[in-house]
């Protein structure tokens, strides 16, 4: 489209000046008719002052011409300057406003996107049924009340199995093994070099086979510890729904990205 529109100002002023160039040569052709013939001689020897006056008027006409000329050039040049510079405007301000109009178009086109995208994340984060199991848990961690406060439907929270069954429609179970307590100073899982401990590896084993079993189909399972849970890495899991966080940030974006799973498989079953 620009490409068009710099060819249409190209041929406008290709135009132009041809006009141009043919009133000049117009205007000088007929200045050298009215100019072009020579003063009469004198007839007679006597006639000298005749012909000085002559050829004085025969200047002054050269002169009146040649200002002529001038004005008349200045003028053209005037009209077809101030012509093409209107229209280079016009041209100009066309493709600015649709160079303008296009990148206009292109971000909003970009924005509602985005708005799209994250208007869908929350409406299935807003759908989505959540129960945080910590085993003997007395009251709720800091990682139960940042999962209340994402949006989710609801988070409920449980302190024994019988609780999660009670509500085992839920989307994403959240096994905290990381404030699993024995006293309120001794975890029960225990690490050693970041790897469970043999006995802590058997007691979250359990936990998840437990899990597993009262949950739905769809079910996603997010096993919360800081540490190497050796029993994930069974090739059962490769196709189950179970991922491991070793942190908050990673904790809320597992439960995030497991209410995409649960949603997408609820909705294909249907």
């Amino acid at each position: 489209m620009r490409s068009r529109q710099l060819d249409r100002l190209s041929q406008l002023a290709t135009g132009k000046w041809l006009l141009l160039s043919l009133l000049i040569v117009l205007v000088i052709g007929v200045i050298f008719f009215a100019v072009s013939l020579p003063p009469a001689s004198g007839q007679s020897s006597t006639a000298d002052a005749e012909l000085l006056t002559k050829q004085i008027d025969f200047i002054l006409k050269i002169n009146s011409a040649f200002l002529g000329f001038l004005g008349i050039v200045g003028a053209l040049l005037t009209w077809f300057f101030k012509n093409n510079l209107e229209d280079a405007k016009k041209v100009a301000s066309e493709i600015v406003r649709q160079e303008l109009d296009a990148h206009i178009q292109q971000r909003v086109r970009e924005e509602f996107r985005y708005w799209e995208m994250s208007a869908r994340t929350e409406r299935v984060v807003g759908q989505t049924l959540v129960n945080y199991y910590l085993p003997g848990g007395q009251a709720e961690t800091a990682e139960c009340l940042s999962l209340k406060n994402r949006g989710f439907r609801q988070v409920s929270f449980c302190s024994r199995l019988e609780e999660v069954r009670r509500l085992s429609e839920a989307d994403v179970v959240v096994l905290d093994c990381q404030n699993w307590m024995k006293t309120p100073n001794e975890k029960v899982v225990q690490l050693h070099k970041g790897v469970l401990v043999e006995a802590s590896e058997q007691l979250v084993r359990e936990q998840i086979d437990a899990l597993r079993a009262i949950s739905p189909q769809h079910g996603v399972l997010v096993v919360y510890i800081r540490g190497n849970v050796s029993y994930l890495n069974d090739a059962k899991f490769e196709k189950a729904y179970v991922l491991p966080a070793n942190n908050q940030v990673t904790l809320l974006g597992h439960v995030v990205n497991g209410a995409y799973v649960a949603h997408s498989d609820r909705t294909i079953g249907q």
